[in-house]
């Protein structure tokens, strides 16, 4: 009997949904880059419909992305970014998941000057200050 009840909970238990998330971007959330990005890129855990990406520079300015839309869900996506002056970008995006369920995200990364050093410093100003 009471490996009737056993199974009986085990087949009753369904498996945690699982969700989808972003696994990887590039430029790593976080990058500081010695050069503009030839793309954004970012991988799910799952095939996800990616429904809005955006590019914005420090001043919230958005910047024109290239970007084949996908007809099918897919893991991957990528889109080619322009060529970045030295500053601080985000990027947003939302997506629908497998599961019909809306998500949506950012990151960030920075393009370095020529000498290396972030846009605010090499313009004689400290991270810290000015803002």
């Amino acid at each position: 009997m009471a490996l009737v009840v056993a199974l009986g909970l085990a087949l009753a238990a369904e498996p945690a949904a699982a969700h989808s998330e972003l696994r990887a971007t590039v430029p790593a959330n976080g990058a500081r880059l010695a050069a503009s990005p030839p793309a954004l890129e970012l991988t799910f855990n799952e095939d996800v419909q990616l429904t809005a990406l955006r590019l914005l520079d420090a001043a919230d300015k958005p910047i024109r992305l290239e970007r084949k839309a996908a007809r099918e869900p897919r893991r991957a996506e990528r889109a080619t970014v322009p060529a970045l002056t030295p500053g601080a970008y985000r990027v947003l995006w939302a997506a629908i998941s497998a599961d019909g369920h809306p998500i949506t995200g950012s990151f960030r990364f920075e393009v370095a000057d020529a000498t290396g050093a972030p846009a605010a410093e090499s313009a004689g100003q400290s991270k810290a200050g000015g803002r």
